[in-house]
Formats: structure tokens, C-alpha cells, sequence
């Protein structure tokens, strides 16, 4: 007789991820762990969504019982059109990557910011009083700012891309959103080396040096310097050219992995209410499902 040994059964709920591309993702790996340890009736499913089915895959969530998802590029923006609620901070950012599904009607947060702010202080980095550059324009680059300037607890933030006009808007956007002065500056500007001088912290959002044109660097490495803490969102690879380079400078790095977790582990708590323990993950076994 063959024994059947299945996690899933007929009153199993489910969580997902929307996104297009989702093949890469490590968010399965990071929930389905955290439903198996604690013994919850949950599971987690990667759904690839093209362009045009997203109104689709929000209508299945809806209709299906789906208890939640998280939301991946390219759909951040987009996916605040199909929530009934909002939280206060995807209002001003714009941005969404949770949902939360009570009774048909969706509720929209960003956790982008919770899980940076806690691999942060893993680097045993506080915003307060610092001068922060983040680079970058999009979505990632969008919360973070939004969240910093909202706290106000930064002395200084600056937000540089290679694309000055859509950098400003940003700024702009930010600014008039949240009241706080926020610069805008090209990478290619000769003053970026002055602001960089005073930078405590500095976030690349890009995916400049991503699996798999990891030559790339969206910073020349002259600009490092032995006092600034550098942290990059990307995880694949593990240690970008970005990051390599700032820590032959001297600089404290730190990549996207533990942001990953900690925003996975802070949606986990709006769908479950429970939190996961961060000790059931090793930094080390989740980067190698990454070359999985």
C-alpha cells in the first residue's frame, strides 16, 4: 500500500505571489516553511501573471477564498486599483505588496519598508540623524523615501538615478505628499561625490548587477568610502559588483536577502495574525535556493 504524506488538503487556505516573472522568487520556500513549522493549514503558491490576466488573477483571489497575496514587479502600482482598503503608508507611496483578503474585500499594504528597516538595523544602522542616498526611481526606491521622509527621523535624503527628470518627479512627489525636503541628483553629476562624502547609508534599489548581467554597477568605485554603510536590494548573486567594490573600500554591506524575509514574515502576521520566529531560517540555506 502507498502511503499518501500531503500537506494539502481539502480545507487547505491558500496565500500566493502575483507577479510576471515569479519563477525566481524564494517566497514559497520562506512561507511554506513557516506553515509547516507552526503547523498552520496553509499554503503557498507562485502564480505568473501576464500583463493582461491581472484583473483575472484579482477577480480569482476575490471570488476563490484566497486569504492573501503578496505582490511583485510589475504590479505594485498597479494593484492599488483592485483593493477596497489601503493602509496609510501605501497611500503615500503609491505602492502595494500584500494583500489581504476578509470576506471579498481586499486590503492593500506595503511591507517593503518593514523588512528594509529590520535588515537595516541588522547592520546595526539606525536612521536617526543619518544622511541616506538611495538609488533609483521605481517602486522599491518609491517606498523607501516615502517611508524615511514620513518618519522624518533622517537628517538628510537624497534620491539619484540616471534619469534626472524622472528622479525629481519622484522627489517632487515625495516632497509634496509628505512635506519633507528631499534632493534629487543624476549619478552622472560631478556634486554627487560631495553628498556621497557626508552618505551614511547607501541603498542601491535597482537592479543594476543583477543575475545575470553581474558586471554591472550603477556606482563607479571611487565614490565608496570606509564610513558608509552600503546595502543593496538585490540578492542574486549574493554579493554584486556593487557590493564588492564597497566592501574592498571598507564599507559595512549588506544585500537584499534579509529584506526579502523580514517583509515575507511581516505579511505572514497580516494573514495569519502569527508571528513567525526569524530563527527557523538560515540566511545561509535561503541564498542557496537561489542557485537552486
Amino acid at each position: 500500500m502507498i502511503e499518501i504524506d500531503s500537506p494539502v488538503r481539502g480545507d487547505t487556505k491558500l496565500l500566493c505571489l502575483l507577479g510576471y516573472p515569479v519563477a525566481h522568487s524564494l517566497s514559497p520556500q520562506i512561507h511554506n516553511h513557516g506553515c509547516k513549522y507552526l503547523g498552520l493549514n496553509y499554503v503557498y503558491i507562485p502564480i505568473s501573471v501576464p500583463s493582461n490576466a491581472l484583473h483575472t488573477a484579482v477577480y480569482a483571489i476575490r471570488s476563490f477564498g484566497i486569504v492573501g497575496a503578496n505582490v511583485t514587479i510589475p504590479y505594485k502600482k498597479e494593484i492599488i486599483h483592485y483593493c477596497d482598503f489601503l493602509s496609510e503608508l501605501s497611500q503615500k507611496t503609491g505602492t502595494v505588496n500584500t494583500l489581504h483578503n476578509s470576506g471579498g474585500k481586499l486590503y492593500g499594504t506595503t511591507t517593503d519598508f518593514e523588512g528594509f528597516r529590520r535588515a537595516v538595523y541588522n547592520m546595526d544602522c539606525t536612521f536617526e540623524g543619518g544622511n541616506i542616498v538611495i538609488i533609483g526611481n521605481g517602486g522599491t526606491a518609491r517606498t523607501i523615501a516615502t517611508a524615511l521622509a514620513i518618519e522624518r527621523q533622517v537628517a538628510t535624503l537624497t534620491i539619484a538615478g540616471r534619469n534626472i527628470s524622472k528622479v525629481e518627479l519622484l522627489a517632487n512627489e515625495i516632497r509634496n505628499s509628505t512635506g519633507f525636503s528631499i534632493k534629487a541628483i543624476s549619478l552622472s553629476d560631478p556634486l554627487l561625490g560631495d553628498i556621497l562624502s557626508e552618505c551614511t547609508l547607501l541603498v542601491n534599489t535597482t537592479n543594476v548587477g543583477m543575475h545575470p548581467n553581474v558586471n554591472e554597477t550603477p556606482l563607479p568605485a571611487s565614490l565608496f568610502h570606509k564610513k558608509l554603510k552600503v546595502f543593496d536590494v538585490i540578492y542574486n548573486p549574493g554579493k554584486t559588483r556593487f557590493l564588492s567594490e564597497a566592501e574592498n573600500a571598507g564599507c559595512q554591506i549588506q544585500n537584499g536577502l534579509g529584506m526579502l524575509l523580514y517583509q515575507g514574515l511581516a505579511s505572514f502576521k497580516i494573514w495569519t495574525g502569527i508571528e513567525v520566529p526569524e530563527n527557523i531560517y538560515s540566511m545561509e540555506n535561503l541564498q542557496k535556493f537561489v542557485h537552486a
